[in-house]
């Protein structure tokens, strides 16, 4: 008997977990991902030195050169940053709907087919 109480309580107590500590523990966890990853692009460092020539060259088509360079640097670094927020709120959605859809689906599989 102590058993089926335990899980019981386990059953009951498992949708408040799912969706207050558990997803918060996921929020953490993507925020010091995507964190992580912005750290590894290295944005910032690209934004301060896009006006700043490289190789310490400085004539006018050193600060050209570096300017667009940096440029490119800091588009593709920025979309491969929103790749990985993309990937960040998808992940967090899908903690949401994730139970939702599976006892949707288990409803369709039991109750679908009967008329």
């Amino acid at each position: 008997m102590n058993i089926v109480w335990l899980i019981g309580r386990e059953l009951l107590i498992w949708p408040i977990w799912w969706y207050s500590r558990g997803w918060l523990f996921w929020l953490k966890y993507w925020g010091q991902w995507l964190k992580k990853q912005g750290h590894s692009l290295a944005l910032v460092v690209w934004l301060k030195n896009i006006f700043v020539p490289m190789y310490g060259e400085r004539d006018i088509w050193s600060f050209i050169i570096s300017f667009l360079v940096r440029l490119v640097q800091i588009i593709v670094r920025s979309a491969i940053w929103f790749v990985y927020a993309a990937i960040s709120i998808i992940a967090i959605v899908a903690w949401a709907v994730a139970p939702l859809a599976i006892i949707y689906y288990l409803y369709l599989v039991y109750y679908g087919g009967r008329k």
